[in-house]
């Protein structure tokens, strides 16, 4: 079957076009939170280069991107794709400041659980980086309080270890074990039979 070649350059405008737009969402929810390249690339864990070419529309959004963005800033499933942008270049709208106290604890929460999931494990630095596939300097860093723990960095100590993202960035204590992650997704789709028991668990609770 021939391909009329306007049709697939029309397309891969079309994409073009996609991908540009996305990159200017992120730019503008960037901007909204008045974050620069460098401080948006540590909440989501994705490098400033990474960031500054999906921002100009040189490299696709990936859903996995797209995803960890709606989950650190809080954003609906319509983002980036929603009539009505959560921001705009000035920076006049939905910018979420925390005092730098507030910032203080919640980096020296993180670190404190860390360091309390590392000894419950009974392991040290190296074989937890080994275990996790962090890097011993970035964990080094979220211990010391140099750098935060990305939701992305959080997700990975999560599959490896089995300890939910929820307590790890949060401490919700009810969600540190045996958490709903990309891991028990994964088996879920693959295990019929595991996801008929969990149905028929929550149909019991809701009656």
């Amino acid at each position: 079957m021939n391909i009329d070649p306007e049709a697939k350059t029309s397309e891969k405008s079309h994409t073009d076009i996609l991908e540009k737009d996305v990159g200017k969402a992120i730019r503008i929810l960037r901007k909204s939170y008045q974050l620069s390249i460098s401080a948006f690339s540590m909440k989501t864990g994705y490098s400033r280069v990474h960031i500054s070419e999906v921002e100009s529309g040189k490299r696709k959004a990936t859903d996995e991107l797209v995803s960890i963005i709606r989950n650190v800033f809080h954003l609906d499933s319509s983002w980036p794709f929603s009539e009505e942008q959560p921001g705009d270049p000035d920076g006049n709208k939905l910018h979420h400041e925390f005092s730098e106290q507030e910032e203080l604890s919640s980096i020296e929460a993180v670190a404190e659980r860390l360091i309390a999931l590392r000894k419950e494990l009974h392991i040290n630095q190296k074989d937890f980086a080994k275990l996790t596939g962090i890097s011993v300097a970035i964990i080094e860093d979220v211990v010391y309080g140099r750098r935060k723990l990305t939701l992305r960095r959080a997700q990975r100590i999560e599959d490896a270890c089995g300890i939910g993202t929820e307590w790890l960035l949060h401490g919700d204590e009810d969600a540190k074990y045996h958490p709903c992650g990309q891991r028990m997704t994964s088996f879920l789709k693959k295990n019929p039979e595991a996801r008929k028991i969990v149905w028929e668990m929550m149909e019991r609770e809701n009656d």
